[in-house]
């Protein structure tokens, strides 16, 4: 039985760096002209064990999903998110401290952290975090990562200010705690062959539905019914990858009616069918993953072509 790896990376204090561990963890540091600001990409690739690293502690971080990337968040021992950042989401983490993050499976995240006390949210954040997805962020921080250096700071500093009058106007509503939506998570799983209605995950939570649906998509960026279709698509790309069973059987397996609506809604949430998906993967003689792996759109992550090529939870 393979034990976790425990490595620990610094994500602002060297620039200029791409640090490949065991083909499992990959850190590249941006250089920004302001010395407030450090901007660095964090992927994770293949592997079957757990890693987790240590962001720097700084006066606001913001983590943003390149592609849908499982992972869990601890500051000072409290638990800040567990689960998947679906692609194109934005976190906010507004306390200081250093933030332990554990990534199980392939991730992709840029990591925007203000390393001087000079900057300033410029709205109060419920909780000390927040969550939103929004297209156009991915695309300013896309410019910023390959732009000119000397912009980058410009750049990054019009993310903020974007990613902030974003969320002023979101409804402000109290996201749902992670316990609750680690429960969440775990009933969906167990009962992934099932059918599963609002109010059975509300009955989970412990609150009635419009409150339960209305703290979850604070919480999630996505509606109770997008949750459990990319829970469902999680789990037969899992299957895809680590068995024999028929595309009937897995859509079965993972509580689609029929092999038809399995194959429009995996072709909807990873750009390719379940058949084409396998056939790619087991082309590139990938190793099983110990939990779900989902491809990622053309987006942020554009990995070189030698390389080898998850929900949201709060």
């Amino acid at each position: 039985m393979q034990t976790d790896m425990a490595i620990k990376v610094s994500l602002s204090e060297e620039r200029h760096v791409l640090a490949a561990i065991d083909d499992f963890l990959q850190v590249e540091h941006f250089e920004v002209t302001d010395p407030n600001i450090s901007l660095a990409k964090l992927t994770r690739r293949n592997g079957s064990r757990t890693i987790t690293t240590s962001l720097n502690a700084g006066f606001g971080t913001f983590l943003v999903a390149a592609r849908d990337s499982e992972l869990r968040l601890e500051q000072r021992g409290r638990l800040l998110y567990a689960g998947v950042m679906i692609e194109d989401s934005v976190t906010y983490i507004e306390e200081t401290g250093p933030i332990s993050i554990e990534l199980p499976s392939e991730a992709c995240l840029y990591v925007i952290t203000y390393l001087r006390k000079g900057f300033e949210s410029p709205c109060p954040v419920i909780g000390g975090r927040f969550n939103i997805r929004d297209l156009r962020l991915t695309e300013i921080l896309l410019e910023a990562a390959q732009g000119p250096v000397g912009q980058r700071g410009d750049i990054v500093g019009d993310f903020a200010r974007q990613a902030f009058d974003l969320y002023r106007r979101l409804p402000r509503v109290h996201p749902l705690s992670a316990w609750r939506l680690t429960r969440v998570r775990q009933y969906v799983d167990n009962r992934i062959e099932e059918r599963i209605s609002l109010e059975d995950l509300a009955d989970v939570a412990g609150f009635s539905r419009a409150h339960f649906a209305a703290t979850f998509k604070a919480a999630t960026s996505m509606s109770v019914h997008e949750f459990i279709l990319r829970c469902r698509i999680q789990m037969a790309a899992k299957l895809l990858t680590t068995t024999e069973l028929s595309l009937v059987d897995i859509s079965l397996r993972t509580g689609f009616q029929n092999q038809a609506h399995f194959t429009t809604v995996f072709r909807k949430l990873t750009s390719s069918t379940p058949a084409r998906w396998r056939e790619a993967r087991r082309g590139a003689d990938v190793r099983p993953m110990p939990s779900t792996d989902l491809p990622a759109r053309p987006t942020l992550d554009r990995p070189a072509p030698s390389a080898a090529c998850s929900l949201n939870l709060h």
